[in-house]
């Protein structure tokens, strides 16, 4: 048996999906209107922002970089003179000490002992030329006014010169217990322990200045002369960097066609004996035209700077040829195979150069 919608039915169906579809459209018109609309209003052209200084004639710092290894001023290896186990160790490795502080000591009760009896044996001595002195109608204090020979027979006959030297050699046993500094520095490489025989006990390193060794080239022979100021930057710190200068200059050529050089640097914390460095040595060179590096870009395998052309205030390509660097400038001069022009007071781009075209807009930061 069939069944048959009412027509109303099937017309009201019809018109509810009509308005469902239109009001989907309309909302779906109103978000792309939307999004078109936030786009416009947030798009913006791109603008080359650029930092520009006029070119001028400068005194040009050429550098000559080397590398180079330090070296304390004073190294030295401290041990006992004299023979016992080691009762006391005072420093430690990377400790600074004073001149003449105690770094380690030996057992001192046999030295304390036979000292005790070379003062008692020079007690006796004394008391004895005291006697025998009186013998030849003289005192003690008198031995100035004895003939020479004479003092010199009663001495060895009382014993009192192997009695002097005895209590000499005691004094100076004793005072050997205690191992001291000889200069000031820092203490390295100690090897001494407690309750081993006294020897070798550590290595002091006087890092008060320090001696620089690099090599030039032969053909760098003329770059370099006493007393030349150099900059010395340990690589692991860049950030350090220390004044000195150069102290000696080795007149002859190695196999290899180097030069030693010495320089001489104040010594640091940051620095310590055979760290390697990195020397930089400068000279001037005045009335160049220098720019800073960032200035300088690569295009078509050539170097090309930006000015300001003074008419339209665009970006002005310009071929150069680099002459000398350091580590923050170059020198230049116009690449004339080119036709490029530059003159003192022109405006050089030395920023927001990467992507720059000639003769683009540019808006100049201040």
């Amino acid at each position: 048996m069939k069944t048959y919608r009412p027509f109303t039915t099937v017309l009201m169906l019809a018109l509810v999906a009509g308005l469902v579809c239109g009001c989907k459209n309309k909302k779906d018109k109103e978000e792309t209107k939307d999004t078109t609309e936030m786009a416009r209003g947030t798009f913006k052209a791109d603008q080359n922002i650029v930092t520009v200084e006029p070119l001028a004639l400068k005194t040009f710092n050429k550098q000559l970089i080397c590398n180079g290894k330090l070296e304390a001023q004073s190294k030295v290896t401290v041990q006992f003179s004299a023979q016992g186990a080691i009762a006391q160790v005072n420093v430690r490795d990377g400790q600074r000490v004073q001149k003449g502080q105690v770094l380690a000591s030996l057992d001192k009760e046999q030295p304390r002992r036979q000292l005790e009896q070379a003062r008692l044996s020079f007690d006796k001595a004394e008391m004895s030329l005291a006697d025998k002195l009186l013998d030849y109608g003289y005192k003690l204090a008198d031995t100035a006014k004895i003939p020479t020979e004479q003092k010199r027979v009663i001495y060895i006959n009382t014993g009192f010169i192997d009695a002097k030297m005895a209590l000499e050699n005691a004094e100076r046993t004793f005072a050997q217990c205690d191992l001291k500094a000889p200069f000031a520095g820092k203490v390295a490489s100690v090897k001494g322990r407690k309750f081993e025989q006294g020897g070798q006990f550590c290595t002091l390193i006087d890092d008060s200045r320090y001696m620089v060794r690099f090599s030039i080239l032969e053909t760098e022979y003329g770059f370099v002369h006493i007393g030349q100021p150099v900059m010395v930057s340990p690589f692991v710190n860049n950030e350090v960097v220390l004044k000195g200068q150069i102290v000696s200059i080795n007149p002859t050529v190695d196999q290899n066609g180097q030069i030693a050089v010495t320089a001489e640097v104040p010594g640091a914390d940051e620095l310590m004996d055979g760290m390697n460095v990195r020397i930089t040595v400068e000279n001037s060179v005045p009335n160049q035209m220098v720019v800073p590096k960032s200035a300088v870009v690569i295009r078509d395998n050539m170097e090309v700077l930006f000015r300001i052309d003074p008419e339209t205030g665009h970006s002005l390509w310009t071929y150069v040829n680099v002459i000398m660097s350091n580590t923050q400038e170059h020198v230049v001069e116009p690449n004339k195979d080119r036709g490029a022009d530059l003159n003192i007071g022109d405006l050089i781009i030395t920023t927001g150069n990467l992507n720059l075209g000639d003769d683009a807009a540019v808006v100049i930061q201040e």
